[in-house]
């Protein structure tokens, strides 16, 4: 896999917080702090073969893999277990890229990404969903996690040392997601493509990778500071904001009601969860369009009373039957069609339970189309 290419991310609070982080690039990828890091190039493995590798990596792991890393880092020389560790996460999908770092709930953590891929984040989610319960020791994420101490924070690039505390951001809520422009008077020394490494390794650190893509609609950054601009760490709270509306008190996304009109003057009526981002539930990779067809309809073309009661347990049918192999994420209605946005896990045979769900509707016939979808690009629209 090559040798560790390195620049410091170090800690104004002590030695004990440092990481390092290899091959950085441009964009969003390869744009987090970590001790160690590797990539593989692509592909994909079917579903049954990729269930088997996780397997085969959580035995690997709780067997040894979890003592040997945690001695290797105690013992100063996690570089021992590069190969190791690589070879492992490889079996999984090549593509994936891995990370050890200080833990936000345990000592250490184990990141096992896609590397800002999405055709690689249902991979990695699906290794998370197999991981063993966290413990003092270890803690396991597919997303990286917000720095325990993103105030101390000093990356080191370009020849330019960027602190934290330095950085301003304007920001601007849009919608459901907050844009925002970072600056920090080092960016005026750097080059544009190092200005965008910077900002997107700071805003993973500050805020978390979830967080990131879950909520920052666009990102730039800037040589000249911003009017009325708030502290990076201030921006942790905007966030929050936005989170703390779009989840309700289970957890789960909240839905939002959309209204518009079609090319033909028509009403279209559409509800979606929010925030409609693929890091909602990255192993959902695959879209089924379902169009059901109802008869019960307003004067404007919508679901009346009975078509609606029809539709609603239609809904409810499908995700007892998709369980958390699917789900509907979002639908619209118009003119006597309604589009149910379903995404479902592509390892599974959920797509071939919507068909079977669908049987017997008593409006028509109800089309099913089924397509491979990571990016979510088939509720783009609605986002």
């Amino acid at each position: 896999m090559g040798e560790v290419r390195p620049f410091v991310l170090s800690s104004e609070r002590g030695a004990g917080a440092a990481r390092l982080v290899g091959d950085a690039q441009v964009g969003r990828q390869n744009r987090r702090m970590a001790l160690f890091r590797r990539r593989s190039p692509d592909p994909s493995a079917d579903g049954a073969r990729q269930r088997a590798a996780i397997e085969q990596f959580w035995q690997w792991w709780t067997s040894a893999g979890a003592s040997e890393t945690a001695r290797a880092i105690a013992e100063s020389d996690p570089g021992r277990m590069v190969a190791v560790l690589s070879k492992q996460v490889r079996a999984v999908g090549t593509g994936l890229a891995w990370e050890l770092g200080p833990g936000t709930t345990s000592e250490h953590v184990l990141v096992v990404s896609c590397e800002g891929d999405p055709a690689l984040r249902g991979v990695s989610r699906r290794w998370a969903l197999a991981a063993p319960a966290a413990d003092a020791t270890w803690q396991y994420s597919d997303v990286r996690l917000p720095s325990p101490d993103p105030e101390g924070i000093v990356l080191q690039l370009g020849g330019s040392s960027l602190d934290v505390a330095s950085v301003s951001v304007g920001a601007r809520v849009v919608g459901n997601a907050v844009d925002v422009v970072l600056h920090h008077p080092a960016y005026s020394a750097l080059t544009e493509a190092q200005q965008a490494t910077a900002t997107f390794l700071l805003l993973d650190a500050v805020l978390g990778e979830a967080a990131v893509e879950s909520w920052l609609g666009s990102v730039g950054s800037s040589a000249v500071p911003p009017l009325d601009g708030i502290p990076l760490t201030g921006l942790t709270s905007v966030v929050d904001g936005l989170r703390a509306a779009g989840i309700d008190e289970d957890g789960q996304p909240r839905w939002t009601l959309l209204r518009g009109t079609a090319a033909d003057g028509s009403e279209v009526l559409a509800m979606a969860q929010i925030p409609l981002r693929p890091i909602m539930a990255p192993h959902l990779d695959t879209h089924v369009l379902v169009t059901v067809p109802y008869s019960d309809r307003t004067d404007e073309g919508l679901p009346g009373p009975e078509s609606l009661h029809q539709l609603r347990a239609l809904e409810d049918h499908l995700g007892s039957r998709l369980g958390g192999s699917g789900r509907v994420l979002a639908q619209q209605s118009n003119q006597g069609l309604r589009l149910l946005h379903v995404y479902v896990d592509g390892t599974t045979p959920a797509a071939e339970q919507v068909r079977a769900a669908v049987v017997g509707w008593p409006d028509g016939v109800v089309r099913v189309d089924v397509q491979l979808d990571p990016a979510w690009q088939g509720v783009a629209h609605l986002r």
